[in-house]
């Protein structure tokens, strides 16, 4: 096995459980290795850390997958990290009665980097990151089936993770006569095409926040923008909002939103159109609640600063919607994007706009999106829920 050695200073992060050795932490390789090898880590003075999966070609040049120097990466060993994450899952009730799609496994966050597998009911939905995980995929698919025996298994595409670790596009359909299907969130109906659209189906990692804005849309007009396949508005809705409008530029999202209303008989007005020429519409107060979901406006460093003023100007136009006494919920899928940065766009958004507001509630993605205390890349998603006084 090649040796991958650190350079003198740079261990620490990994001795205190980073997952991830940065190609300029590392002094050199011993041996012979390719992208998706697996490889000893050691410092300086040759202190063995652990084995990691080896990538020469990211600025991640290799993802932690033991810090058990003698641990062999079989089958044995994805086995256990398998069953660990099937475990904790349990532990938090999922599935329950009312709820049947969770993650099972959230990469770096259950130990298993570059793997991603989310359970919609009755069938079981892969994404791989990684190339070392992908070359295991025939163990991996045979443990699922073992933990969860799935009528219905669909890969999906890596998406830019393709590129960087050298794969190939997502399988697509596996098993199972199709790929749609219903499944439930908090009793709510929804229809998948697994591998169509964003994400694996459903924005799982909203799975709190949904019922958080639940419980405060009794009564209220609600706006949710970016709404996708509706679960925001779709929560509003049950919970007894007056009205709620539902925008999106996707007409399939739309098709999807609409046939999920119907199938839970909720009232939705479902717009078709980009968000900020449709915001600048809007007359000032009309809307008690408000929900900003964008997609993630930045993917690389590079795009933070357009990012923020993206974020800037999507607030600008959404403030003057907002009633006094009114609630906004504001999501942020970048974690380039730090949260201090986030709370100074929307101090500047109020004064500009000439409201105050209260933050109420930070959250982020439900427990089923575990990170570890040493990674906090793994907290990718910002959710902030926030009053606006007049």
């Amino acid at each position: 096995m090649a040796q991958l050695i650190i350079k003198q200073g740079r261990a620490r992060p990994l001795w205190h459980g980073h997952p991830w050795v940065f190609a300029q932490a590392v002094e050199r390789l011993v041996g012979a290795a390719e992208a998706g090898d697996v490889v000893e880590v050691v410092d300086c003075d040759q202190r063995p850390i652990g084995r990691a999966a080896y990538n020469p070609q990211s600025a991640i040049a290799a993802r932690m997958l033991s810090w058990r120097p003698d641990e062999a990466i079989d089958r044995a060993w994805l086995a256990r990290r398998l069953g660990a994450a099937l475990r904790l899952r349990r532990t938090l009730g999922l599935p329950s009665t009312d709820t049947d799609c969770y993650r099972l496994v959230n990469a770096e966050g259950d130990g298993l980097p570059g793997l991603v597998v989310d359970v919609y009911g009755p069938a079981v939905v892969v994404q791989f990151t990684g190339n070392a995980l992908h070359r295991r995929a025939d163990w991996i698919y045979a443990e699922l089936d073992t933990l969860l025996q799935p009528a219905i298994v669909v890969e999906v595409d890596p998406g830019a993770f393709a590129t960087q670790e050298g794969l190939g596009g997502g399988r697509g359909l596996l098993r199972g006569a199709s790929a749609a299907l219903r499944c439930h969130e908090h009793g709510l109906a929804y229809e998948l095409e697994l591998g169509e659209g964003q994400k694996t189906g459903l924005f799982l990692d909203q799975r709190d926040n949904h019922r958080r804005i639940a419980e405060c849309a009794a009564g209220r007009r609600v706006l949710d923008v970016y709404c996708y396949t509706g679960a925001f508005a779709l929560n509003a809705a049950r919970a007894g909002a007056s009205a709620v409008t539902a925008v999106d530029s996707s007409a399939r999202a739309l098709a999807t939103a609409r046939l999920n209303a119907t199938h839970n008989g909720l009232p939705l007005e479902l717009v078709e159109a980009n968000a900020m020429p449709y915001l600048a519409t809007l007359r000032p107060e009309s809307f008690e609640l408000v929900v900003l979901d964008p997609p993630k406006f930045a993917t690389h460093r590079s795009q933070v600063p357009g990012a923020l003023k993206g974020y800037h100007k999507l607030l600008r136009l959404t403030l003057p919607t907002l009633k006094d006494g009114g609630l906004l919920g504001l999501a942020c899928c970048s974690q380039l994007i730090p949260v201090d940065e986030l709370r100074r766009v929307l101090a500047r958004a109020a004064a500009e706009t000439q409201c105050e507001l209260r933050l109420l509630e930070r959250a982020g993605a439900g427990p089923d999106h575990p990170t570890t205390p040493a990674f906090p890349e793994g907290e990718y998603l910002t959710f902030l829920l926030c009053a606006v006084a007049r």
